[in-house]
């Protein structure tokens, strides 16, 4: 099996059986997930959302015919509905589905136009665990084909997909180079509570510290004792004792 990661571009080069990899721009995060409660009373994580694109060139200079995937999606119907399509939790490095790597289950696939459709659960496994983990912490979770066939490059150095691809399953996949794009710096603002220097004591004011959390412990007990000593001064005044 050849492990096709690029292709040379060359007009009328031929690939055959190649294990491809369609990492396109679909994620996770950005379909209709919600949770429901199953008749066990756990909670299932459902998604829906785009798969793949039919008749467009994807980033990875692919093409995959609106028949050619048509006719793989009949083709899984029966596994669909029998419950046997589950997708890993990364690619592996061949065409066989390894139960100890699966994350998901898909449950439908369809066409809205040109544009496959599909609908899934991420599964109780640990790697699914692992993958609702990811999600809930804000990592975005890419959505990828994996299939082997053959395909032959035209003169726009796009790599069509023919017609003997089998198109195996969907995986979760993380792509580094879109990822990067959509990357958030998260700040937090620290509330530093500063004490009047009138009320620190002389050992203290050498650094002229600001930050109670740059204060030591004797300092914070020290400052402490005379505001609570202060305060009860003018109770007591006002009492007149």
């Amino acid at each position: 099996m050849q492990l096709l990661l690029e292709h040379s571009g060359t007009p009328g080069t031929l690939y055959t059986d190649c294990l491809m990899y369609d990492s396109g721009t679909m994620w996770l995060n950005e379909m209709d997930l919600h949770e429901s409660t199953d008749t066990a009373g756990g909670k299932v994580v459902k998604f829906r959302g785009k798969f793949q694109e039919a008749e467009q060139i994807n980033k990875n200079k692919r093409l995959y015919p609106y028949d050619v995937l048509n006719s793989n999606v009949t083709r899984l119907q029966e596994t669909i509905d029998s419950g046997g399509l589950i997708g890993e939790c990364d690619h592996p490095t061949d065409s066989i589905i390894h139960f100890s790597n699966c994350c998901h289950k898909i449950t439908r696939l369809f066409w809205e136009g040109n544009t496959l459709m599909g609908e899934g659960i991420i599964l109780n496994t640990p790697m699914g665990k692992l993958i609702k983990s990811l999600i809930n912490d804000g990592v975005r979770i890419g959505i990828s084909s994996r299939g082997v066939g053959n395909g032959k490059v035209n003169e726009d150095g796009v790599l069509v997909i023919g017609e003997s691809y089998k198109l195996i399953t969907f995986d979760a996949v993380a792509d580094p180079s879109t990822y990067a794009a959509f990357q958030e710096k998260v700040t937090t603002t620290r509330r530093e509570s500063v004490i009047p220097s009138e009320n620190i004591p002389e050992f203290a004011k050498k650094n002229e510290p600001k930050s109670i959390d740059r204060i030591s412990e004797q300092l914070v007990l020290a400052c402490i004792s005379g505001l609570i000593k202060e305060e009860t001064n003018r109770i007591k005044a006002r009492l007149g004792t």
